[in-house]
Parts: structure tokens; sequence; C-alpha cells
């Protein structure tokens, strides 16, 4: 089983589009069995450039996130949980300290702080983990954060594991993580076999692919680049091509089908056999070739 990771140092690069396209390819082109996991638990949309499921065939809750819990008869309303707390989530009010839940990271500096031992933490929930059936072939497995959750990375990792058990055949796992190089990113990337980082041709986006470029080889693994939308600005594409070499595996213009392809919720290599989705499939060739 190989598990390759699609990510990009920014949003709107591209990733998706890549994620889906390729999972289609391997699943429903290649004919081999193959499953997505949509790592982008903030924003998950994998499933959606697929069709959206037609079918669910678990969808299972997960609690993991700790929250601060003030227990009044105890607390001296000394006020010092409100000082250290980092992220804002406690308040005062009336001379009382409260918790903003949807704040709090749970990281426990406020009960380090706590004389009187007042604060604890409650377990609540984290997300969703949701697997099923899209409209057009691929079978995906959706990290789903819910509004205030926390440890995003713990849930992206429940995923991918998962994902692993459900099928013993399983030849491929395609995961779409998150943008930049965060803790779900990071939890995306480890123990995968192969990154593809999506660039645009914009600084910012190569800042960022530069930046996941250092994480693969911090963490030791092996990352090729695809270059989207290079037509938007040839001259710092080439520039791209020419500072990363040989990692750079191809380039993809920008197109209208793409757009056309994301309204109607289809992957572009189902309805398209133009150049350029003939150009897409020699690039996951290529990847396929190299995982």
């Amino acid at each position: 089983m190989k598990e390759i990771v699609i990510a990009s140092g920014k949003g709107g690069t591209g990733k998706t589009f890549l994620s889906s396209n390729l999972l289609y390819y391997i699943s429903e082109i290649c004919g081999r069995p193959s499953i997505g996991v949509d790592a982008d638990a903030e924003a998950p949309d994998l499933a959606l450039a697929l069709g959206d499921y037609v079918e669910v065939y678990s969808r299972e809750e997960v609690q993991e996130s700790r929250k601060a819990v003030i227990n009044y008869d105890t607390c001296s309303r000394c006020l010092t949980c409100a000082e250290v707390c980092r992220f804002n989530a406690i308040v005062v009010e009336d001379s009382e300290p409260k918790i903003i839940e949807e704040y709090c990271e749970g990281c426990g500096a406020c009960s380090i702080v706590c004389t009187t031992g007042s604060i604890t933490y409650k377990i609540t929930r984290t997300g969703w983990i949701i697997y099923g059936k899209t409209r057009h072939g691929p079978e995906v497995v959706t990290a789903d954060l819910a509004v205030s959750g926390r440890n995003t990375g713990h849930l992206v990792y429940e995923a991918r594991e998962r994902a692993k058990n459900l099928k013993k055949e399983l030849e491929y796992i395609i995961v779409d993580a998150a943008p930049g190089i965060g803790c779900p990113v990071i939890s995306s990337i480890v123990g995968a076999n192969l990154l593809i980082i999506c660039v645009e041709p914009t600084p910012q986006s190569y800042q960022g692919c530069l930046r996941l470029i250092d994480l693969a080889t911090k963490v030791g693994i092996k990352y090729l680049v695809i270059i989207n939308k290079h037509n938007l600005n040839p001259e710092f594409a080439q520039n791209i091509e020419k500072e990363l070499g040989n990692s750079v595996i191809g380039k993809i213009p920008y197109s209208d089908i793409v757009v056309k392809s994301y309204v109607e919720m289809v992957p572009v290599l189902k309805v398209d056999n133009t150049e350029f989705s003939k150009n897409i499939q020699m690039i996951f060739e290529q990847i396929l070739a190299k995982v």
C-alpha cells in the first residue's frame, strides 16, 4: 500500500483539484483499489470535488478536545488564569474568570498557575470521521472538525488510520492535506510514501512550497512538485522550475475547464478528453512510477 499526500504552502493553489483527479485516475481509470482521505479538517471538500457522498457508510464522532472548567466554590478570584491565557479564552466578568470554550485550546497553562486547584478539564467533541462513496466512484474518508474543535492533527491521524484499515487489498491512499505547514499538515505527511507539492507562480505560494520542502526533508519524505496555473505568470513559473530542478515533474495551465468541473462537482478527467487532461494523466503516470 502506497500513501501519496498532496499539499500546498497556501490555500487556493489547486491542491484539491489534483487530489480529486489523481484519486479518480487511480481508482476509476486505472481500476486499482484506492481510497481518498480529506485531511483539510477545517474546510473539507474532497468529496464535493468528486460529486459529494451518495452513500455514507459510517459517521464516527471523535471526542478528544480538552476544555477548561472552573470550580467557583474554591476559586479565589485572583484572575491569574486570565492573565496567562494566550488564547484569550478566559475573560473577566463581574470580577470572576469566565471560560470561552470556542477559544480554549486545553493547553493547561491556567490550571498550572491556579493556586487553589480550581481548574480542571472536560473532554468535548473534536469532530467527525466520515466514510462513504462519492457520486463519481471513489470512496473518501473525511476528517471534519467541529466548530471550536481542537486537536486537528489527531483527527487527521485518526482519519488516515481508518483509511488504512478499511480494505486489505488497498493499493493507494490519496491524502488531500490542509494548506500551510501546521499541525494537521505534519500529521498528514509523517509516514507517507510521497509528498506532492502543488505550487502556483506567485511569491507567496513559492515561499510556502519551500517551507513544505524543508518540512519533507526534516521528516524524511520524498517529494515532487507540480506547478499549477503556470501560464498566469510564465516567467515566475520558469524561475521555480529552474530553482527546483528535477523535483518539478509537470506544469498545468490555468483553464476554464477546471472552473466548470468545480461548479459541476465532477473530476476533469471524467468529462474532458483534450490535451489539458492528457497532460494531467501524463503527470499522474510519472507520480505512480516514482512513488
